[in-house]
């Protein structure tokens, strides 16, 4: 069993999904099922992101003998109290009737659009009715574009954030595209979901040091490198400490003659942030106006106890503008000297940036002087309840007779749509409306019988996340 040869049959799904294919009632002959975010959702909106991965990762490539036998071998000794649970007739069938081939049809939004709550996303359904099993034995790893999802959003939202104060207190608005910077990467479990999450947040900045996200946007997604994410030379305490701290600023003046253009983020509190501070204003001022580029500050902890971010970047970009000088834009705003900088991200929410960018306002600060790294906060402190995803089947086909199927417990927030669904433009807002009903579907066929029939590009998928609608012309 090597989980590197990504056979469908044993990774993909949970393991009592085994044995469903015989608990569906007798004459099924397909089943239909959708994704969406239910109401309670954090955000109000969900930027759908992360099926073609999916798809090329796990669909495209035949089922095969091997990889029945494989499966069938684990499941004798998984399912110990029922050795025979496994569905080797059924996947026998798709290997030996359909080239290996999944009988699946996977309609989607296009991907990087922005889909207010309990609205349909995607729906899946099997095309052959030898296959009605299949459709829910796929659920566990297509319900995975959760994450990518998630993410997509959370960054999205802490990005238009970044623009609308870029809007009301910058003279470059541009610039906020490179102000939200991806920290996440060491924090992730794993390198692939560094990959996922990290291309995810890129849908809407320019700014990360998840460096798995470049080659996973370019495989998936065909990205553009030379416009898709970018970094700057930074330090790390095991470098601000190699001196001890009696020569902490020896080391800083080392780097500044070491890189004399460009940005050079430099960690400042391994010791003392306030002593550090005074030292730049003072005894390497004139090296620091000597370089070619910007020199950020970038603290990484609380000065003390109780100290919140907006208090220190406030107190950070106040410093800077006391011993550096700063101007005043056409829109009122102080903006510090360009040879100097702040980047703060340590343990940093979207919230802490609303405040901190409040903060700055109100104390007549441009938004530009303070850069923005989130790590955890970002990649890993979401989970499939932050936007509420949910797969669940609407509809089944029966004796030739199509019969909705809808879940409706005590908790409402937790009942399911029924029927065969479709997304339409209505008044110029989404709406969830039965397939039958007016309206042009936005759904598009993404995946049928084994091929990947629609493929979006990054770009294409940036540029649908910035706007809500996204319907076809």
């Amino acid at each position: 069993m090597n989980p590197e040869k990504n056979n469908l049959l044993l990774f993909t799904q949970d393991s009592y999904k085994c044995g469903h294919y015989k608990m569906y009632p007798n004459g099924t002959q397909k089943v239909y099922s959708y994704f969406e975010s239910r109401n309670g959702a954090l955000y109000d909106d969900t930027i759908f992101f992360g099926l073609q991965y999916l798809i090329k990762k796990w669909l495209l490539n035949p089922v095969t003998k091997e990889m029945v036998d494989e499966a069938e071998a684990f499941a004798k000794i998984h399912f110990f109290d029922n050795p025979n649970l496994f569905n080797r007739k059924g996947w026998d069938y798709i290997v030996n009737e359909l080239d290996g081939k999944l009988p699946i049809r996977i309609k989607a939004v296009p991907e990087g659009t922005r889909v207010p709550v309990s609205n349909v996303m995607m729906t899946v359904e099997n095309t052959d009715s030898n296959c009605w099993w299949l459709t829910n034995v796929l659920e566990t790893l297509l319900t995975h574009v959760w994450y990518s999802s998630v993410v997509a959003t959370k960054s999205t939202v802490t990005m238009d954030l970044l623009k609308e104060y870029f809007e009301k207190t910058s003279d470059n608005v541009d610039l906020y595209k490179f102000y939200l910077q991806d920290f996440g990467q060491r924090g992730t479990t794993c390198m692939e979901q560094a990959g996922v999450g990290g291309m995810a947040h890129l849908i809407s900045s320019l700014g990360t040091d998840t460096m798995m996200a470049i080659p996973y946007a370019v495989t998936y997604y065909n990205a553009n490198i030379n416009n898709l994410g970018f970094s700057v030379a930074a330090s790390e305490h095991s470098i601000m400490t190699a001196y001890g701290k009696e020569n902490e600023f020896q080391l800083t003046k080392e780097m500044i003659e070491k890189y004399p253009d460009g940005i050079l983020s430099v960690v400042s509190d391994s010791y003392d942030i306030e002593n550090a501070l005074k030292v730049y204003c003072n005894e390497l001022k004139q090296d620091i106006l000597n370089r070619n580029g910007k020199f950020v500050v970038r603290p990484d902890s609380p000065r003390w106890k109780g100290d919140k971010v907006q208090e220190q970047v406030l107190w950070i970009v106040e410093t800077l503008g006391d011993g550096f000088g700063f101007t005043v834009n056409s829109k009122g705003y102080k903006v510090l000297n360009p040879k100097m900088g702040c980047i703060y991200g340590d343990g940093i929410s979207p919230q802490d940036i609303a405040v901190t960018l409040a903060e700055l306002e109100s104390n007549g600060w441009s938004a530009e002087n303070c850069v923005y790294g989130m790590g955890g906060g970002l990649l890993q402190k979401v989970n499939r309840d932050t936007q509420r995803s949910a797969f669940k089947c609407s509809a089944q086909l029966r004796n030739g007779t199509w019969v909705d199927i809808q879940k409706d417990p005590s908790d409402k927030t937790k009942s399911s749509k029924k029927g065969r669904l479709k997304l339409i433009d209505k008044n110029g807002e989404f709406a969830t409306v039965q397939e039958n009903e007016d309206g042009v579907d936005i759904l598009e066929t993404v995946y049928e019988n084994g091929e990947l029939i629609k493929e979006y590009t990054f770009d294409e998928v940036r540029k649908n996340s910035q706007h809500r609608l996204a319907a076809k012309q």
